[in-house]
């Protein structure tokens, strides 16, 4: 597809917090990998990201620039000179967002829907429920405490509101289900959140293999492609681009 201008693509990652007290915070585990990868091959192709991640998540270029005292120093410090040839290379078309608490997440998220952005890919893992938080500091004397939660709202059900012609990527994961079942579900995910595009995975449970599937329209039909989790950055690039053209077809 010929682009007039580079794509201009957001890109969520990592995981949102929940404030318990002043000190202490509630979240998950996401370490945010998979959206700095996503991140790193739109810059590869051309594209303008912005990346807006949560607590603790990796960065792109950044999440390999970290110097492994196990392995051998020549090549650890030939791998990051390459890394770092690569950040000085496309940096340029890099911003970036922290965005923490839910509350930052869906604020910066709209703010960047007001904007020209092609492409959304919203791999972050958002918070469902909210601490109510207390001021200053719970005693640790207490035997027992009870965290009050509120339901947060689901941020991809409301970035086509915010941006009707953005090309949305869905997240969704399961655990323990057949693979039938996740693309079933994540199809239903998809399509009651407007997404062109949805990621299908689980998680890795005792004795099974994890499964990383990506929902795709092909001409009339939804295609699902099985990748590994390696693939998984490359193969979803490539068909978000085949996916705007397809649509920009349409629309002519």
């Amino acid at each position: 597809m010929e682009n007039k201008k580079p794509l201009e693509v957001v890109v969520t990652s990592g995981g949102t917090v929940s404030r318990v007290d002043d000190v202490r915070h509630i979240g998950n585990f996401s370490t945010g990998e998979t959206g700095a990868k996503i991140a790193e091959e739109f810059l590869k192709r051309g594209a303008k990201v912005h990346y807006v991640y949560g607590h603790q998540a990796r960065r792109p270029f950044r999440r390999s620039m970290d110097l492994d005292p196990e392995k051998e120093l020549d090549g650890e410090l030939e791998r990051l000179r390459m890394v770092h040839k690569e950040f000085g290379e496309y940096g340029a078309n890099l911003s970036e967002y922290s965005a923490a608490a839910f509350e930052d997440y869906h604020s910066t998220l709209q703010d960047l829907m007001t904007r020209d952005i092609d492409v959304v890919v919203l791999a972050a893992a958002v918070g469902d429920y909210s601490a109510d938080k207390q001021d200053g500091k719970l005693s640790s004397d207490l035997d027992e405490m009870n965290v009050k939660l509120k339901r947060n709202a689901k941020v991809i059900s409301e970035v086509k509101k915010w941006r009707p012609e953005v090309f949305q990527v869905g997240f969704k994961l399961l655990a323990d289900v057949s693979k039938e079942k996740l693309v079933q579900k994540s199809y239903n995910h998809g399509y009651k959140n407007g997404s062109d595009m949805t990621v299908a995975n689980t998680m890795p449970s005792l004795g099974k293999e994890s499964m990383t599937l990506i929902l795709h329209k092909d001409k009339d039909s939804t295609r699902a492609t099985e990748v590994t989790r390696d693939e998984l950055a490359g193969k979803l690039v490539d068909l978000v681009y085949d996916g705007l053209e397809v649509k920009e077809n349409v629309v002519a």
